[in-house]
């Protein structure tokens, strides 16, 4: 397609845009900070100095925090407080463990609300998920889909697919195609 958005949390959670089939790059060749869009304005201090980006609520560090609070207060799951890893949360959630669906259901609602933002500002063809929480696919990307449901225009969420990447942890994709431009140019 010749318009997408690619979404990827990890350490962080950031973005790239597609536009007329060429990557998107702002001045200082750096764009996508989608993690450091307000999502909660009561939220936690994030590192950059602003309170409640989306970083602050939907990154691996985020998401293991969460469930390591919620074991501490007394909830009942399949995970321990000595595997409270990404990979361990979404497998638990695909497993049908209440405590990890909830959270990942949470993590999806909170990018959701980031993603409907980028797509009401770019208009993409296609929006893509990349990282460990991808892992959650059913249950991460249903709770995505119902914020794009409430929250973009008709016409920019219609025929929208919203899908995990196929190229699951090979990021340096990316880069190459950076650089294989740039000597093509």
């Amino acid at each position: 397609c010749e318009d997408s958005l690619l979404v990827r949390v990890h350490r962080g959670t950031g973005a790239g845009f597609i536009i007329n089939e060429q990557i998107f790059l702002g001045k200082n060749r750096n764009v996508g900070e989608l993690g450091h869009i307000q999502i909660d304005p009561l939220g936690e201090r994030c590192y950059c100095g602003n309170f409640g980006c989306l970083e602050t609520v939907a990154s691996n560090a985020a998401t293991e925090q969460r469930v390591r609070n919620l074991l501490n207060q007394g909830y009942q799951s399949k995970l321990t407080l000595d595997d409270c890893s990404i990979s361990a949360i979404c497998k638990a959630a695909n497993k049908g463990d209440e405590l990890a669906i909830n959270v990942i259901e949470l993590v999806g609602r909170y990018l959701g609300r980031g993603i409907s933002m980028a797509i009401n500002l770019f208009n993409p063809q296609k929006v893509v998920i990349t990282g460990d929480i991808a892992e959650a696919e059913k249950t991460l990307l249903a709770a995505i889909q119902s914020c794009i449901d409430t929250q973009v225009l008709i016409n920019f969420r219609k025929d929208l697919p919203v899908v995990v990447s196929q190229l699951d942890h090979r990021s340096a994709i990316g880069s190459f195609a950076l650089v294989k431009r740039s000597m093509l140019n």
